[in-house]
């Protein structure tokens, strides 16, 4: 048995119950899982808790959706072992089809400008980030089995009606409540961004010590999720 036949033994053992679709688990094992791959190693329990929250959605069958999961310190270089094709970036995105997740890839989060590519014409697609979805998970109705039901176009069309006519910006970073506003969280550059208006923020050094204690809290939960 070669190297590979024993790393895709122990990998089956390990995700067998925790993605259920075969497609994916096979991406899995050999974009993310395996060193032979992926350079640095990638740790799957980073995400496997983002995972889970995916599977839980009933996405459209028409639909396909690319989903931001999370952007790492790290810039990974991932193989495809099937075609060779290579995906890099800090940035980790998944693409579900069918409501089935059917793509795994990095990207580099200075693409954030550029629209990410649907291959496939058969599908409406649409591009989401996980902390919404997540939010949205939160606060729909869930079904029976636990799952919740997602209409991309609905929800799309429902985000862009909004209140008022101002357009809202909104950031990929972790949120803090001070005082009833709610303010980003910019790690990096060690400073909080107002919700409401992003061009006012505020340096962690010019905050009073039970804020700062707020702002690790919001950090530390955000990072788990």
């Amino acid at each position: 048995m070669n190297i590979r036949d024993e790393i895709r033994i122990i990998l089956n053992e390990m995700f067998n119950e925790a993605v259920p679709s075969p497609h994916f688990k096979d991406r899995v094992y050999g974009r993310l899982a395996s060193t032979m791959y992926t350079k640095p190693q990638f740790n799957y329990s980073d995400v496997e808790s983002q995972i889970e929250i995916i599977n839980k959605i009933n996405f459209q069958p028409f639909e396909a959706v690319a989903i931001h999961i999370r952007t790492f310190r790290d810039t990974f270089v991932s193989k495809d072992p099937v075609n060779d094709k290579e995906s890099v970036g800090d940035e980790l995105w998944v693409v579900v089809r069918g409501n089935e997740i059917s793509t795994v890839f990095f990207r580099n989060s200075k693409q954030a400008g550029t629209p990410v590519f649907n291959a496939d014409s058969r599908y409406k697609f649409f591009t989401l980030k996980f902390k919404t979805l997540f939010n949205y998970f939160n606060s729909a109705e869930k079904n029976p089995d636990g799952t919740v039901d997602l209409n991309m176009d609905k929800f799309t069309k429902q985000s862009a009606q909004g209140k008022g006519k101002r357009k809202k910006v909104e950031l990929d970073f972790p949120i803090v409540e001070l005082e009833g506003s709610d303010w980003y969280v910019d790690e990096k550059n060690e400073e909080l961004i107002f919700a409401k208006n992003i061009k006012k923020r505020l340096s962690f050094d010019d905050l009073k010590e039970e804020f700062l204690e707020k702002v690790i809290d919001a950090v530390t939960v955000q990072n788990t999720v």
